[in-house]
C-alpha cells in the first residue's frame, strides 16, 4: 500500500512540473523536485535506485509521446514551430530544475538522459513538420525579395542548439546560419528550385536565352545570399551545386550558343554567362566551350578588322621600306590591350580565358591572311623586324617622334615600345624567320652607320633574348661584337690611312656574321678614284703586318668589297656658284658608284671642276661597272642637277651653271638601303626555310640515336616539340627530311611495319 501510494504521489509532483498548466517560477521547481526528491529519499530504502531511474524515464517519455501527438495536430507553419519552441523551452526548465535532485536520488546524468528522451521522443517524430514549417517561412521572404532571419526562425535555431544531443548534427551558434538540421536542407533546396523554377518557366523558349540567362543569374545570387543567412557553409555549397545543376548544367547547349552570340555584343551580358558558367562543377565540361568560342571570336576579329596595307601605309610607302610597320604592329597591340581588358572584364583575368586569348591572338598573328591576300610576304615576324629597326633608326618618323616626346629619355622609351612588342613576338610561331629579318636589317643599320648606339642596340637584343630564345639571337650579339671589334680596328688605322686631302673611315668585318645578311656585290671589280684604291692597298699592307706580328690570332683580310654600302664626302666647285658656295663649293654625300663616275669628270686631285663629255657605254667600260648601275646612277646624279646631258648625242657632262641652295647634297641613297627589297625578302625566306629542313633532318637523326626505334607519329611529336621554340614543323617539311634521311641511308624503315624508322 505505501509502494501505491508513492508513486502516486510522485506521479502528482511529476506532472507539475512537466505539465505547463500555469506560469512557473524557478523556485516553484525547486521545491516539487525538493519534495520529489524526499519521496524517493523516504522510499528509498524499500527499492532499488534503479528501479525508480527507470520509472521516472519511462513517465518522461510517456508524457513526451502526449506532447508529440498534440504537436503533430497542429497546423504546419508558424503554430507548429511556435509550440514547439515554447514547448522545449518549459521543458529545458524542467528538466534542468529536476536534475539537481533526482541525480542526488537515481544517479548522475538525468538531465542528458531527458534531453535524449526529447529528441527521440519528440523531435524526431515531428522534424519532417517542423522543417516543411520552417521553409514555408523562408518561403515568404523569398517572395519579398529579402534574406533577414526572421525572428521565429532565429528562435528555432537557438532551441535545436541547445538541444544539442550526441549524435544530431552540430548546430554552432552566433552565426546568421539560420534554423539547420539533418531534415531542413533537402526540402530548403527544392523550394528554391520551385521558386527558381516559376520565375524563369516562361523564358524557356527559342529566342528567350539571353533573358533566361540575366534572370537565372539574379534568382541564384539572391539565393546565395539567403543561403548564407540560413544554412551553414557546406550546405550553401550542397545549394549551389544543386542550383547550378539544375538551371544551368541542364541548359548548357543553349547558353553556350548565346554566348557566342554575346562575344562582340555585350560585355555585361557576356560576364553574366561566364558568372553562370562558373557555378557549374567539372569545370572544364562547363568552361571550355566558352573560352574555345572566345578564341574563336579572337582570331576571325583580329583578321577582319586588321587595317588594309591603304589604311596603314602612310603616303603611299613602298612595300619593302615598311613604313607601315609601325601602325600595324600599333593596331596590333592596341588589339591585344582591348582584348586583354575583356578577359579582366568578362571573364576575372581566368587563366583559361587568358589561354584563349593568346591562342586566338597567335592564330591571327601567324596567317598567311593578316596583311591580306595580295601581300603574303608581309607576315608578322617581318613587320615586327620592321618596327624593330624603325624604333632603332634615328632619323625615321617613330624614332624622330619619340626623341621629342623624351628628349632626356630617349632610350627608355624606346626600351618600353620593345617590350609592349615582345608581346607580339611570344605569340609568333616562325620566331627564327622573324630574327633573320632583324639581323637583316640590324646589319645594314650598323654598315651604313645609320642605328642608335651599341648600348640600346645590345639592350634590345637582351631583351629579344627571353621571348626568341638564346639560340636565335647568338648570331646577331656576335654581330654586335664584331662591329665593336672593327671600331677599334678603324680607329687604329684611321691617323695612318688619312691625309690632308681625305679623312678615310673603314669597316673591317667577320663574313661568318655578315655575308648572308648583305646585298651581293654586282660590281667586285669597280674602278675608284686612285686615291681610294691607295689607301686600300695600304691598308692591306698594315692589317697583314699587324696579324703577322700579333702574338693572338687575328683574323686573315680578305676583301670582299661591299661598295654597295660604301660612301665618300666630297668637296665640288662650280664656276658659276654665287654667295658662301663661291668660298666653300658644295659638300655633296655620294657612293662609290657615283663616286667614280664623278671622278671621270673632274680632277681628283683638287676635286674642281673639269670640263668633259662621256656616254653611258664609256662610262660603264672606263670604271667596270654594269651598265644598268650606270645610267640608275646618272639618272641620280642629273636630278641632283650634277650632270646635264646632250641631248643630240646622249653624252654626259658637268652642269658648270649648277647653282642651290643647299650647300650639303645628299644623293648616295645609302639610307635606302636599310630595308630589304622584295626579292630579299624572298631571299631571306628561302634560307629559312633551308636551315629549317637541316634542323628537322638533325632533330630526326638525333631522336633515332636516342631511342634506335621510333613510329612514324611519335617521331613527328618528338620532333615538333623540339622545334617549337623556334618555329612550327610542317609535316611536308617533315616527310621531305625522312624521305632524304631515308634516301641517304641514314635511317631506314622497319620490315615489319613501313610507320616505324
Amino acid at each position: 500500500m505505501a509502494d501505491v501510494l508513492f508513486w502516486s504521489d510522485l506521479r502528482q509532483r511529476l506532472d507539475g512540473v512537466l505539465v505547463e498548466q500555469q506560469a512557473m517560477s524557478i523556485s516553484d521547481y525547486l521545491s516539487i523536485g525538493n519534495a520529489v526528491s524526499q519521496h524517493v529519499q523516504r522510499a528509498k530504502a524499500g527499492m532499488a535506485a534503479e528501479e525508480v531511474r527507470q520509472w521516472v524515464a519511462a513517465y518522461v517519455n510517456g508524457h513526451l509521446g502526449v506532447v508529440a501527438q498534440r504537436m503533430q495536430q497542429l497546423e504546419r507553419g508558424a503554430p507548429l514551430i511556435a509550440a514547439y519552441v515554447a514547448q522545449w523551452q518549459h521543458f529545458a526548465q524542467a528538466s534542468q530544475a529536476l536534475s539537481g535532485s533526482l541525480s542526488r536520488a537515481v544517479g548522475s546524468g538525468m538531465h542528458e538522459a531527458m534531453v535524449q528522451a526529447w529528441y527521440t521522443t519528440v523531435f524526431q517524430r515531428i522534424a519532417t513538420s517542423i522543417a516543411a514549417a520552417a521553409v514555408a517561412l523562408v518561403d515568404e521572404v523569398r517572395k519579398g525579395g529579402g534574406v533577414d532571419d526572421p525572428q521565429l526562425l532565429s528562435t528555432l535555431h537557438g532551441t535545436l542548439a541547445e538541444l544539442r544531443p550526441a549524435h544530431a548534427p552540430e548546430l554552432p551558434g552566433g552565426k546568421p546560419l539560420g534554423v539547420y538540421f539533418a531534415w531542413y536542407l533537402e526540402p530548403y533546396v527544392w523550394a528554391a528550385v520551385r521558386h527558381i523554377d516559376s520565375c524563369t518557366r516562361h523564358l524557356r523558349t527559342p529566342g528567350s536565352t539571353r533573358e533566361y540567362i540575366r534572370a537565372v543569374t539574379r534568382l541564384l545570387d539572391d539565393e546565395e545570399r539567403r543561403g548564407a543567412a540560413y544554412l551553414r557553409a557546406e550546405s550553401v555549397d550542397d545549394l549551389r551545386c544543386v542550383l547550378a545543376q539544375r538551371f544551368v548544367a541542364g541548359n548548357l547547349a543553349a547558353i553556350h550558343a548565346e554566348a557566342a552570340r554575346m562575344l562582340g555584343s555585350s560585355q555585361e551580358d557576356l560576364r553574366s554567362v561566364f558568372c553562370l558558367l562558373r557555378r557549374v562543377p567539372a569545370d572544364r565540361a562547363a568552361m571550355q566551350p566558352l573560352r574555345d568560342a572566345f578564341k574563336a571570336y579572337v582570331a576571325e576579329h583580329t583578321l577582319a578588322a586588321m587595317p588594309s596595307l591603304v589604311e596603314l601605309n602612310p603616303g603611299d610607302a613602298s612595300v619593302s621600306s615598311l613604313a607601315f610597320a609601325r601602325n600595324a604592329v600599333d593596331w596590333l597591340l592596341a588589339e591585344l590591350g582591348r582584348r586583354q581588358e575583356m578577359t579582366l572584364r568578362c571573364f576575372d583575368d581566368e587563366p583559361g580565358f587568358r589561354a584563349s586569348l593568346d591562342a586566338g591572338l597567335r592564330e591571327a598573328i601567324n596567317s598567311g591572311r593578316l596583311m591580306g591576300p595580295d601581300h603574303p610576304q608581309l607576315q608578322a615576324p617581318r613587320l615586327l623586324a620592321g618596327y624593330f629597326g624603325l624604333l632603332l633608326q634615328p632619323d625615321s618618323a617613330l624614332a624622330q617622334e619619340l626623341a621629342a616626346a623624351h628628349p632626356t629619355g630617349f632610350e627608355n622609351a624606346v626600351e618600353s615600345r620593345v617590350r609592349d612588342a615582345l608581346q607580339l613576338c611570344e605569340l609568333v610561331s616562325s620566331k627564327d624567320r622573324l630574327m633573320r629579318h632583324y639581323k637583316s636589317l640590324l646589319a645594314r643599320r650598323l654598315i651604313t652607320d645609320s642605328g642608335s648606339n651599341a648600348d640600346l642596340e645590345s639592350a634590345v637584343v637582351n631583351m629579344l633574348a627571353q621571348p626568341m630564345g638564346f639560340e636565335n639571337t647568338l648570331q646577331v650579339s656576335n654581330m654586335l661584337t664584331d662591329i665593336s671589334l672593327s671600331q677599334d680596328f678603324s680607329a687604329q688605322y684611321r691617323p695612318i690611312l688619312s691625309s690632308a686631302s681625305m679623312d678615310v673611315a673603314v669597316k673591317i668585318l667577320g663574313s661568318r656574321w655578315w655575308s648572308e645578311n648583305l646585298i651581293s656585290e654586282s660590281s667586285p671589280g669597280l674602278i675608284v678614284p686612285q686615291q681610294v684604291s691607295a689607301a686600300c692597298d695600304r691598308l692591306s699592307e698594315l692589317y697583314a703586318a699587324g696579324r703577322n706580328n700579333a702574338s693572338s690570332g687575328r683574323r686573315k683580310l680578305q676583301w670582299q668589297w661591299q661598295w654597295s654600302y660604301s660612301k665618300a664626302t666630297i668637296q665640288l666647285y662650280f664656276p658659276h656658284s654665287v654667295g658662301r658656295a663661291a668660298q666653300t663649293g658644295y659638300t655633296i654625300i655620294a657612293n662609290a658608284y657615283q663616286l667614280s663616275i664623278l671622278a671621270l669628270f673632274t680632277d681628283m686631285s683638287c676635286l674642281g671642276f673639269a670640263s668633259r663629255q662621256l656616254t653611258p657605254d664609256v662610262i660603264s667600260r672606263s670604271i667596270k661597272l654594269d651598265l644598268a648601275t650606270v645610267n640608275m646612277e646618272l639618272a641620280v646624279l642629273m636630278r641632283a642637277g650634277l650632270l646635264v646631258t646632250d641631248s643630240g648625242s646622249g653624252a654626259v657632262m658637268m652642269n658648270s651653271s649648277f647653282n642651290s641652295r643647299r650647300l650639303r647634297i645628299d644623293i648616295s641613297g645609302i639610307k635606302r638601303k636599310c630595308q630589304e627589297s622584295v626579292a630579299e625578302t624572298r631571299e631571306i625566306d628561302t634560307r629559312v626555310d633551308m636551315h629549317r629542313f637541316g634542323l628537322v633532318k638533325a632533330a630526326i637523326v638525333d631522336a633515332l640515336k636516342r631511342r634506335s626505334r621510333m613510329h612514324h607519329k611519335d617521331l613527328l611529336e618528338l620532333v615538333t616539340v623540339k622545334c617549337s621554340r623556334t618555329f612550327v614543323v610542317d609535316r611536308t617539311v617533315f616527310k621531305s627530311a625522312i624521305g632524304f634521311l631515308t634516301e641517304e641511308e641514314y635511317i631506314c624503315k622497319s620490315k615489319d611495319d613501313f610507320n616505324v624508322y
